[in-house]
């Protein structure tokens, strides 16, 4: 990363909401780069919150292209024209605009886009939010996001929102909302004369949900908003349309210590072969694999990975 260390140095800024607060009663512009998982890079312009970037939520890109709303070709014609604009010219700050310029070319209206951006930078800090802190560097010479929201969004704000959507869905739940959006789930095996009744929304969810993705995941196979996924995940567990896995814990990284060699061939000495006497069956029960009845575990008798479906204990159908 390159450019100056900005105010995040300074003693006394503790976590990520207060130096940002600071950062926008100084009009900082610049970015804030935050590690861990999924971590991601806040941008602000002016103290103002324009973007927010993180592996953890659908971009801007993703909500355009994944929904329809973008067709894939002229995001790129767009890009194209953004890449070959000069650096130095006068008008780079507005030619250099991703979204100035899909605009100008009639891809899609200011309303929209201003929407579809605001939409990405409230789910990015909420999929922030649902992960713990990790360290954070303040960069001022960083190049501004590609596609953003102008003017931004205030940072209280954006706390108050992530805040209320990190409690209601904590109230419907009664769980973290961040074990919620590690949960991977898939369709009831029986809809019943519930399936042709049920609403696009939930069904376009019912589709990609394969057993192995997640509301993250989910979000970005359909080009919605993670809290909006997890909002209809909720309300689908309580009409029985989809089944929950539970939540496993940190899965082990692999080992990247090296391999030990085996040793070569055993050294112990090797008896002779049994010998069949009269009388006995044609294969000796000392080489007999063991059978079920017999009660040993067989190869195929591992523990399966499915696990009981969890509903939600709560209903509540009125939600924001």
């Amino acid at each position: 990363m390159t450019g100056l260390p900005g105010p995040s140095e300074r003693p006394g800024v503790r976590g990520v909401p207060a130096h940002l607060l600071a950062l926008h009663s100084e009009g900082f512009t610049g970015s804030v780069v935050l590690s861990g998982a999924p971590g991601g890079t806040i941008h602000l312009e002016q103290g103002l919150v324009t973007a927010v970037e993180t592996p953890g939520a659908p971009s801007v890109e993703s909500l355009l292209l994944r929904s329809g709303r973008v067709h894939e070709s002229a995001w790129v014609a767009a890009e194209t024209a953004v890449s070959g604009v000069d650096a130095n010219a006068a008008a780079a700050a507005r030619d250099r605009d991703l979204g100035a310029v899909l605009i100008a070319r009639g891809v899609i209206g200011t309303a929209e886009l201003d929407v579809v951006c605001a939409a990405a930078v409230v789910d990015g800090a909420f999929a922030l939010a649902l992960a713990g802190p990790g360290v954070r560097e303040t960069v001022e010479a960083s190049p501004p996001a590609r596609i953003a929201l102008r003017p931004g969004i205030t940072p209280q704000r954006l706390f108050e929102e992530t805040t209320r959507r990190t409690a209601l869905l904590d109230r419907l739940t009664g769980r973290p909302p961040g074990e919620l959006a590690r949960t991977r789930i898939r369709p009831a095996a029986l809809l019943g004369a519930e399936g042709p009744r049920i609403p696009v929304r939930y069904r376009d969810v019912l589709d990609a949900a394969t057993g192995r993705r997640t509301a993250r995941d989910i979000g970005f196979a359909l080009g919605r908003g993670v809290f909006a996924v997890l909002l209809d995940v909720v309300r689908m567990d309580a009409l029985h349309l989809l089944h929950r896995e539970p939540v496993s814990g940190v899965p082990m990284a692999p080992s990247v210590a090296p391999r030990t060699a085996r040793s070569g061939p055993s050294t112990a000495p090797v008896g002779p072969l049994p010998r069949r006497l009269p009388g006995e069956g044609s294969r000796s029960s000392t080489l007999r694999r063991p059978t079920r009845s017999e009660g040993a575990p067989l190869a195929s008798d591992s523990p399966s990975n499915e696990h009981p479906a969890e509903r939600t204990e709560t209903t509540e159908k009125s939600a924001p």
